[in-house]
């Protein structure tokens, strides 16, 4: 049977290694909580907010609130501490943007044509940057997965997010036209709804494949810890209860 390959001390063998999230501890568990917090707050409240002022109170109103939303979280989240959260600083600053459009235009069409541009525009950051050795992609990854510095600067890792930011590049260009077809084929109500519907899939299938393919190109390289012994279903969700309550940090 082949030997697998060895890793070269100095090169993807980094003395600080990512941990197995079976390894977290109470304050693995608070970096998830509060990457998950910023992305619920920063992401997609803004877009529930959206669609709610909308049927009540109308289009104007809808941009208002969700950019008065999106400048109270990115100030909370930064006076809270200390820097930036890339969730709600890219909402922000999309939705002043977005905002500027669709206050001076009073059109409701260009306002929400306007996110298919930013799916361009996001895919093609995220995969220009990771080719140039600086993935943006990692950042978000970041907030919701504790990475060391030693590995993120690791040839794995950046190899890892170039093929997750290529495949980010080509869902969001294919959320881009989707997104388009629908605002062109459907009434204006039934868009925000088929619009949502018909993005989970997308983004609930990139995000899986950011957690899972770069987690087992580390894992590969030994630059994960060992997962510890398996656990049953019943432990697992015993362990996540415990290590994310409010009086385990």
């Amino acid at each position: 049977m082949p030997t697998p390959p060895t890793v070269r001390a100095g090169d993807d063998a980094p003395a600080i290694s990512i941990k197995h999230w079976r390894s977290f501890g109470p304050a693995e568990w608070l970096h998830v909580r509060e990457g998950l917090l910023g992305m619920a707050l920063g992401s997609l409240l803004p877009v529930a907010l959206f669609y709610t002022v909308f049927r009540v109170w109308g289009f104007s109103a809808a941009v208002v609130a969700v950019l008065t939303w999106s400048a109270a979280i990115f100030a909370w989240h930064r006076q809270r501490t200390g820097g930036a959260d890339v969730f709600s600083a890219t909402t922000f600053g999309f939705a002043c943007v977005k905002a500027m459009a669709g206050l001076v235009s009073q059109n409701p069409v260009l306002y929400l044509a306007w996110p298919s541009l930013e799916n361009l525009i996001y895919g093609s950051a995220f995969f220009g940057s990771a080719l140039l050795g600086t993935p943006v992609l990692a950042l978000y990854a970041q907030r919701l997965y504790p990475i060391p510095p030693e590995v993120r600067a690791s040839s794995t890792f950046k190899r890892a997010f170039v093929v997750a930011s290529g495949a980010w590049l080509v869902g969001h260009s294919v959320r881009g036209i989707l997104r388009l077809w629908l605002l062109s084929t459907l009434p204006l109500e039934l868009y925000l709804i088929a619009d949502t519907v018909a993005g989970w899939p997308i983004n609930i299938t990139l995000v899986a494949f950011t957690t899972w393919y770069p987690l087992r190109s580390l894992r590969r390289a030994g630059l994960m810890d060992a997962q510890p012994k398996q656990l049953s279903s019943m432990d697992t969700v015993e362990l996540v209860v415990e290590e994310t309550a409010p009086g385990t940090v």
